[in-house]
């Protein structure tokens, strides 16, 4: 089997991924990174990134990931559009099996984020799907729709901010207790089209001339609404790697998919930075 090989491979092109590649880059070490969707990884859905030093008013994910964008060419990062699909590791390498290719690498660099943790209830079945999100992309141009959004933490009141600007947007809260930041809950009660309802829980959904339904408990409220976007949490995403991988010292996990409720895009930069300059002692002999 053939193999392209490389010193490290990075699977995810978000800010702790690239900003992993922008230091080994420095380095002159060769890197390869994965990705299977676009550059940017989640910061591209904010509404508005306000604690990333350096932008006194805030910038906008999609701004913020066209810098991203503009850094990763100017440095002409080489960066595979391929999903990781299985990776193990063979007399002291990693094998890295894509849906395109098959990558080699000594060392390899986990920063691929996390996934959208999918509610067993309401059950979202097939003729509902096309309608139910666990993102803002697909739908943030839509114009005067009807949106509700499961969720009360930060990703929820982000997304209805940004959301509220040309639509109606419905916060359904599954209980009193509001995760997210003072200041975005703050900012949605002042929109005039963000409503909000605490201890509602959506139980049904079903289509109704081209809508959705949303049945929800304990008040039997229902809620007819154009799409549905849900936004209750997230969890690691490594379905592509046993995680007994994990104790092998050239493996590395950093950003969103190491760091629990410590999700921050300068976090993750952080953790891909200081990641590089280890990989970088390690391939010069030097201590951690």
């Amino acid at each position: 089997m053939a193999y392209n090989n490389s010193k490290v491979v990075i699977i995810g092109a978000g800010p702790a991924g690239i900003a992993c590649a922008i230091q080994l880059a420095r380095y002159n070490i060769n890197t390869v990174i994965i990705e299977k969707n676009k550059i940017g990884g989640l910061s591209i859905n904010a509404n508005l990134i306000e604690n990333y030093l350096g932008f006194p008013k805030g910038i906008s994910g999609e701004k913020y990931v066209q810098l991203i964008i503009n850094h990763v060419k100017n440095l002409k990062i080489d960066i595979k559009y391929e999903t990781a699909e299985i990776v193990d590791y063979v007399d002291g390498f990693f094998k890295i099996k894509t849906n395109k290719n098959n990558h080699q690498s000594e060392i390899i660099v986990i920063a691929s984020g996390t996934k959208p943790i999918v509610p067993k209830v309401p059950s979202i079945s097939g003729y509902v799907a096309d309608k139910v999100f666990f993102e803002i992309q697909k739908i943030r141009d839509v114009k005067n729709k009807t949106i509700a959004i499961i969720g009360a933490g930060d990703c929820a009141y982000d997304y209805a901010l940004s959301l509220c600007i040309n639509n109606k947007v419905i916060i359904l809260n599954r209980s009193k207790k509001i995760k997210a930041l003072p200041i975005l809950h703050k900012r949605a009660l002042q929109s005039r089209n963000i409503s909000y309802y605490e201890n509602t829980t959506v139980i049904e959904i079903s289509e109704k001339q081209d809508n959705l339904v949303c049945a929800s408990i304990p008040k039997k409220k229902i809620f007819t609404v154009n799409y549905l976007l849900i936004a209750i949490g997230r969890e690691p995403e490594y379905s592509f790697i046993n995680s007994k991988l994990f104790n092998i010292d050239k493996l590395y996990r950093i950003g969103d998919v190491n760091n629990e409720h410590y999700r921050q895009i300068s976090i993750a930069s952080g953790d891909g930075t200081i990641t590089a300059m280890k990989i970088n002692n390690i391939l010069n002999g030097r201590l951690h």
